[in-house]
């Protein structure tokens, strides 16, 4: 005579198909992400990091009209996304999808509200140039983060393999600096372009670590010709980290995703 089957078994049976279908269902985006060593490296914060960085704060109920506000478009009334048309041709367009845009708080990097894999961006401003931090790379779950196709037009070719340092220059400078970007918010927006854009490398993060505050002035010295020189406050900022090129030395003390940095200036009109 059979004995019956345990119920506890076959509840157990049950969660342990439903969690391995959930995996197999996540790690679906698994593939395109990037391996070093064999193993997928994860997101993280887009400074190097010192959580006590001294950014601005302006506050919600102190905000005046002009803060963090683009070419008429108040950016933390709502969700913002931006789409560039690269000067270089070829691809489309490159988008960050919409995006919330807070303000930076003290505790903004501890409290989780500005996670890995979150459609935010935080707001600051240094010397009356106002800036957006926002994630590349994946989070722990595998999703993407706003400007991590953005990060990949500039890093990878078409089978997502991260390029050399010569590749990855010409399409910062050749195709993403002079591009034309449309920045929208509910069923409004406008056109801007890329007016400057640098990429900070490697050896070059934890010095630009200490220049949040004067970061404009700080890259019109450190790497000019990258057009820093040519903007004014009407400029904003993106800010994302980066890559190590295929024939660049990376950072021991960094992670995959934050060996390196990217700053692009937005500036309104075509």
């Amino acid at each position: 005579m059979r004995k019956k089957a345990n119920p506890a078994f076959l509840i157990v049976g049950i969660i342990f198909i439903s969690i391995s279908v959930f995996v197999f269902i996540r790690n679906g985006k698994y593939l395109r992400m990037p391996k070093k060593n064999g193993m997928p490296q994860e997101a993280t914060l887009p400074f190097a990091y010192n959580t006590s960085i001294p950014f601005i704060n302006k506050g919600i109920d102190e905000v005046d009209k002009k803060w963090m506000n683009f070419g008429g478009i108040d950016l933390l009334s709502t969700t913002v996304g931006f789409e560039f048309a690269p000067a270089c041709g070829g691809q489309s367009t490159v988008a960050i999808p919409p995006i919330k845009i807070i303000a930076w708080h003290p505790e903004v990097f501890e409290t989780g509200e500005f996670g890995i894999g979150k459609n935010m961006a935080v707001a600051w401003e240094h010397m009356g140039y106002e800036g957006l931090l926002i994630h590349s790379g994946w989070d722990f779950w595998h999703e993407q983060s706003p400007a991590t196709d953005l990060q990949y037009f500039l890093e990878t070719d078409a089978l997502n393999e991260v390029q050399d340092l010569k590749t990855i220059e010409s399409n910062l400078q050749d195709c993403l600096r002079g591009s034309s970007v449309f920045v929208s918010q509910n069923s409004q927006g406008l056109y801007g372009n890329v007016a400057a854009a640098v990429r900070i490398p490697p050896q070059g993060v934890e010095e630009l670590s200490k220049h949040t505050m004067d970061l404009v002035p700080y890259l019109k010295q450190a790497y000019p010709g990258a057009g820093f020189e040519d903007i004014d406050e009407n400029t904003l900022l993106l800010f994302f980290c980066g890559r190590a090129a295929l024939d660049e030395q990376n950072n021991p003390e960094a992670d995959y995703w934050t060996q390196t940095r990217y700053i692009i200036a937005l500036m309104p009109g075509r």
